[in-house]
This record gives C-alpha cells, structure tokens and sequence, in this order.
C-alpha cells in the first residue's frame, strides 16, 4: 500500500528592520568595570567605543547595581530602559579663584555609522527618566531638575544645533521621538544635560535610536552653523524649557523662532 506525503508549506513575509545608525546608542560597548563610573571626557573617550565626551564627567550605570556607598543594599538607578548599561548626566558646581561659581554641563557626541543624506528623513527616538528619591544619608542625589537637549553636529566636540529639549524625566522610562531632515550631512547625535537655573541637573538617559523613515518631518533644513543660544519668555526673561508656555528660542545666527510644545 503506498503512501502519499502532504507536504503544507508556510508563507511568512520578511518585515524588514530599519537599522539604528547610531552605533553605541545603548550604551553597551564599553569597558566600564563595576557598577557606577563617573568619568571626564579623558576616561570616558578611552572607557567607551564610539561615543565621544566634550563636556565635564558623564557616568555610566549598570542596572540593579549598588551605588550608595553608605547604603551597601540600596540599589539606586534602578534597570535600563534597554540592555545593561544607561548614562547619567549632571551639571557640576566649580568655584573660580575669585570665588565665581561656574555650571558645567554633561556633553556627548554619539558617531554614526554614515553621514546623513540630503534626501531622506530621520526618526531620532530615546528614552529618559529622573533619579529615584535618595534616602537622607545616601550620596545618592534626590534631584527634581532633570532634563537633556539633543541636536546633531559635524564635530564630535561641539554641540551643533538643537533638535529638542525635553520636558523634566518622570519616575519611569519615557520616551520621546522627533523626525528631521538636514541640508550638512552630519556624522554625530549630540546630547548635553540642560543647566535650566543654574541648579543641580541629573538625568538618566538611554536606547539612542536614529533610522530612516517615511514619516512626515517637524524639523526641516538643519543648519549646523545655527545653535541656540538662549530661550526666553514672553517678557523677554531667560528661562528653561516649559511645555505648555509660549516661549521663543534665539539662535546664533539671530533668528528667533515662537513654540508652543503641548503635552
């Protein structure tokens, strides 16, 4: 008696993956041993593959790990949004001679694996989050003020121009997304701790993503040579970001442009 074999064969389309351009995004690829590292740009831009430091110390924090010397079981940052690895960014108070104090600022430059092209757009997308409240005899800070600015640049040690300021992190992970286009050709994302009021600023931040997209822009014709300088009220008085306010932004080559950011 012979038999008859049915072959079923399953269909199961390929959904191509647009591929993040940025390449240590994550934080990932480092050389970092312990739980927490705090690093100027010297040790960092030796610790860290394919993310350049311009600014003062920019720390690295391993999820679930101890970082509150006099609480040995008090696990401070918490998880990463993704991975293992997150940034922490903060300013930090330097008293001059003449006794002046000067706010510096956490500054990074994240390479790209291409420059950009003229013709296509770019979804940017990332995640932030505050500090969790430190307990009263930690030297883990408890920080309200928290908050980044992300641009895009040709240099890995300059700033460039601004694509977003994002509002003060939450308690969890949140993520915020802007979509652009440029007329430079830029190699770099770049990111800086916002110093706001001159105050104390600590911010986590992690999962860098930048990839192609057919998504409408809200940013058009990046200019790398505009960076802003200052952002201002309705009255004319330098503030930090505010969502929800009427403020205007000034740039180096004197535009200045109204937003409104509702959320």
């Amino acid at each position: 008696m012979s038999k008859k074999i049915l072959f079923i064969l399953f269909y199961f389309p390929f959904i191509g993956l647009s591929q993040n351009l940025i390449l240590n995004g994550s934080f990932e690829d480092n050389y970092v041993v312990g739980c927490y590292s705090s690093m100027n740009s010297l040790a960092w831009n030796d610790d860290v593959n394919d993310i350049t430091s311009f600014g003062t110390d920019v720390a690295l924090l391993r999820g679930n790990c101890v970082t509150c010397p006099s609480l040995p079981n008090y696990y401070w940052g918490g998880d990463p949004e993704e991975g293992f690895w997150f940034a922490d960014f903060y300013t930090i108070p330097i008293t001059l001679p003449n006794g002046t104090i000067v706010w510096t600022q956490s500054k990074i430059a994240l390479h790209l694996s291409d420059p950009l092209s003229l013709e296509k757009n770019y979804k940017l997308s990332f995640y932030i989050k505050k500090p969790p409240p430190g307990p009263i005899d930690s030297v883990c800070p408890s920080i309200d003020n928290n908050s980044i600015e992300v641009g895009i640049s040709n240099s890995p040690t300059s700033f460039g121009s601004l694509l977003y300021s994002t509002p003060l992190g939450d308690s969890v992970w949140t993520q915020y997304s802007i979509v652009f286009n440029t007329q430079n050709a830029e190699e770099y994302i770049t990111v800086q701790v916002d110093t706001g009021d001159v105050n104390n600023y600590v911010v986590f931040a992690d999962n860098f993503v930048l990839v192609e997209t057919e998504e409408h822009v809200s940013i058009n014709n990046i200019n790398a040579n505009k960076q802003l300088i200052k952002i201002v009220d309705i009255l004319g008085r330098e503030t930090p970001y505010k969502k929800n306010n009427p403020l205007f932004y000034i740039y180096s080559d004197g535009t200045v442009e109204k937003k409104i950011i509702v959320e």
